[in-house]
């Protein structure tokens, strides 16, 4: 019980103790605490990854990874001396990377993430407006069968006319008839131009539909006008 070599021995072993606890408190670890929140709401940012590359010249592998909890946080432990690279992303969010500098105490580290705004093409609705005028009367199915030039009520107002005659003299020939609301017209002079929603104009009478003929055009080479009125 009293032998001195077997008290030096408990001393010395008490000693290595001593110098391992003060080696390794100060070769010891940081904590570090983060809070990933997002940058425009400031709400925390859950299921958030972190990755953690141990030292910023190792970038073989990928060193520590945490996820963030329901309050956005993530705990680690970094080694106090080692200047680490960290990266925190999610769906929905640009990556954020970011040096940790080295340091003796622990630190609270606050990671804003930008929402991601995903790019759509751009849609471009084109729309037509129609006249119930004009589609009781075949105007627009005749438009999609038939050669010939078909303005509606925006396309002769775009013209600025004076009267019936401005909008359709260029198309006139000697022997071109003319039919207002389904019947045949001899004058233009009673049709009032801001009264009419649709004019078709075929310039042959084989182009033209069998229920406006032009009984002038025995060699097929003369036209036929048709003029839509408001009801």
């Amino acid at each position: 019980m009293n032998d001195p070599s077997r008290w030096l021995g408990l001393a010395l072993f008490s000693l290595s103790l001593v110098t391992l606890a003060s080696r390794g408190e100060a070769q010891g670890a940081r904590t570090l605490q983060l809070h990933v929140i997002d940058s425009l709401s400031g709400a925390p940012v859950d299921h958030a990854e972190v990755r953690v590359i141990q030292t910023v010249k190792d970038t073989a592998g990928w060193g520590t990874r945490l996820v963030t909890d329901s309050l956005g946080r993530a705990v680690l432990h970094a080694p106090k001396d080692e200047q680490l690279l960290m990266v925190v992303r999610r769906l929905g969010f640009e990556a954020n990377s970011f040096f940790v500098p080295p340091a003796d105490s622990d630190d609270v580290l606050f990671v804003a993430l930008a929402p991601k705004v995903a790019m759509l093409p751009a849609t471009i609705t084109e729309a037509k407006a129609t006249s119930s005028r004009l589609t009781a009367a075949g105007f627009y199915e005749r438009q999609r069968t038939r050669p010939g030039a078909f303005l509606d009520s925006a396309a002769i107002a775009d013209r600025k006319p004076l009267d019936i005659l401005s909008v359709v003299r260029g198309y006139i020939k000697g022997c071109t008839v003319f039919y207002a609301d389904g019947l045949p017209v001899v004058s233009l002079g009673d049709i009032d131009v801001r009264q009419v929603v649709g004019i078709e104009i075929y310039s042959r009478d084989l182009a033209g539909p069998p229920e406006f003929p032009n009984p002038f055009d025995t060699e097929h080479r003369c036209g036929t006008i048709v003029i839509w009125r408001r009801l």
